[in-house]
């Protein structure tokens, strides 16, 4: 056991060595931090972030970051408290509450005008808007309701507005302070940020590696129009007769230029005009080159891009192994996401109106529901090799209420046959709920029988038999003597009654097992 001394740190130790100051990487300029996105500062110029906007016109590039972003804002929310504490739990109903309840229109003034405020996943939508840029901002609009400071809305903000300090704080860009930029209130601003290595707030986003391919693609589709406008139209060629002059050629071109405006032509005798068909043929290797810019995007926002190549067993494992990525992906911006929530939103909702508890935790449910009707498969194959679950286990997984099936045996009363009926409750198939009533049935019959015996006459007749046992123990003194006497004693025990309703049980249990075996085979 080590000593009860108290534990200390030295100073250097806590405190941060390898600071923004001290890096060689980058000089900031007036305390303001630069990214380290190099597709930003060599292509972004006086647009800065707009360049990545501008990401999204192309239909493929929107198609895949919308996927990704729409991917964690379909999967539900919900709000748990740090612990079971009274006060723990009291913060995490107001989080909750507040959450649900953003999107609701308030109204400050009788007379004043319904304000809309953004609902809580539109928010989330928004500042995942860092998957392409690196980082999003996000402005909550604070409000007194009655007792309660309630986070009404959570306001979108252009990247282009701030800057971070050395502290890694938020700055506010102004037209009296573009550099270092305004200082703003605490608990004011949410930023989340996406694909820093070096954990700047900037981030490094997902744009950055798509940018160079939609600028490719935009290219080749420019060349590819080239292609179709020469190729696809055949081009007109005139031929004079040596000697023609100045007024016979302007004659001849200008029915050539009636051709490309697809009307009829009138020409001299002796002049000639032919159409110039494209000699090669196929798309010039351009639509391929789009697609495989597409692939590529796939790739970097996706993970993987489907494979058109392989059928059969090959495909459909393809189909899985994206699938199981997908949700992975999903999963890690679901976290992400949650992170800067519980280390914002949360504890500052909590700060303002719990003072004294801990935050409660956001989070996003991303596990898919389960199949129950190949759930309810296995279940029935596990039931054939002698195993089966638990009513709590069942109850938990199909849900509803669930009662075992009672049964009237022939021998320990009533008549013969079954009544009762088990409440199913989901999509539940009817083979398996008949397992489940056929897999507890022996056990069943076992226990009813045991009801049959009246507890207190059991108890009277293990009482009667084992009476001189436990006369001889109290008369024994060491268990030697114990173990000689038993030997004696067991001739002598009066088991005739007990004997009997032991050996009624025992035979009802064999005609049961007996029948219920004909049944089965």
């Amino acid at each position: 056991m080590a000593d009860t001394e108290q534990t200390t740190l030295p100073d250097d130790v806590k405190q941060e060595i390898a600071t923004v100051a001290k890096d060689i990487t980058y000089l900031a300029f007036q305390g303001i931090l630069r990214t380290h996105d190099d597709t930003l500062l060599t292509r972004g110029g006086g647009k800065t972030y707009r360049i990545y906007d501008e990401l999204e016109r192309d239909c493929h590039a929107y198609g895949v970051l919308n996927k990704r972003k729409l991917a964690v804002i379909a999967r539900p929310w919900q709000v748990d408290p740090f612990s079971d504490a009274p006060l723990d739990k009291r913060a995490a109903d107001v989080v909750r509450a507040q959450l649900s309840n953003m999107g609701v229109p308030t109204v400050d003034n009788p007379g004043d005008q319904v304000v809309m405020a953004t609902n809580f996943d539109v928010a989330c939508y928004n500042l995942l808007d860092a998957l392409n840029k690196g980082f999003a901002v996000g402005e909550i609009m604070w409000d007194v309701d009655g007792g309660e400071i309630v986070a009404r809305e959570i306001r979108p903000r252009d990247q282009r507005r701030f800057n971070f300090d050395t502290d890694y704080k938020i700055r506010l860009k102004t037209w009296s302070q573009l550099v270092p930029g305004e200082p703003v209130p605490p608990r004011k601003f949410i930023v989340h940020s996406f694909g820093a290595k070096d954990g700047s707030p900037y981030g490094v986003g997902l744009g950055s590696k798509i940018f160079w391919s939609v600028f490719f693609k935009r290219t080749g589709i420019t060349f590819w129009l080239t292609l179709l406008d020469k190729f696809g139209t055949p081009t007109a060629v005139g031929t004079y007769p040596s000697g023609s002059g100045p007024e016979e050629q302007k004659t001849l071109l200008a029915a050539l230029g009636a051709i490309a405006q697809d009307a009829g032509v009138v020409i001299p005798q002796g002049m000639e005009i032919t159409l110039l068909e494209a000699t090669r043929g196929g798309q010039a290797g351009y639509e391929n080159f789009c697609r495989y810019l597409d692939e590529e995007m796939t790739f970097a926002v996706l993970g993987e891009a489907p494979q058109t190549r392989g059928s059969g067993g090959a495909q459909a494992s393809a189909a899985l192994s994206r699938e199981v990525l997908r949700m992975e992906i999903v999963q890690a911006d679901a976290d992400l996401l949650s992170a800067t929530l519980n280390a914002t939103l949360s504890p500052w909702i909590t700060f303002y109106n719990v003072p004294g508890a801990r935050a409660p935790k956001i989070w996003r449910q991303v596990k898919e529901d389960e199949d129950l009707l190949q759930r309810s498969t296995r279940d029935k194959n596990l039931f054939s090799l002698g195993y089966r679950p638990t009513l709590a286990q069942i109850q938990e997984t199909y849900g509803g209420e669930w009662e075992i099936v009672p049964l009237v045996v022939p021998g320990v009363g009533g008549g013969p046959g079954a009544a009762g009926a088990g409440q199913m409750d989901g999509d539940v198939p009817a083979d398996f709920a008949e397992s489940l009533r056929t897999a507890f049935i022996d056990q069943i019959t076992l226990d009813q029988g045991a009801d049959k015996l009246p507890p207190a006459q059991l108890q009277a007749q293990m009482e009667t038999a084992l009476k001189p046992v436990l006369d001889l123990i109290a008369k024994s003194a060491d268990y030697a003597e114990i173990s000689q006497k038993l030997a004696e004693t067991f001739p002598h025990m009066d088991t005739g009654e007990l004997e009997q309703k032991l050996a009624r049980a025992m035979f009802v249990a064999d005609v049961w097992g007996r029948l219920h075996g004909n049944d089965a085979s």
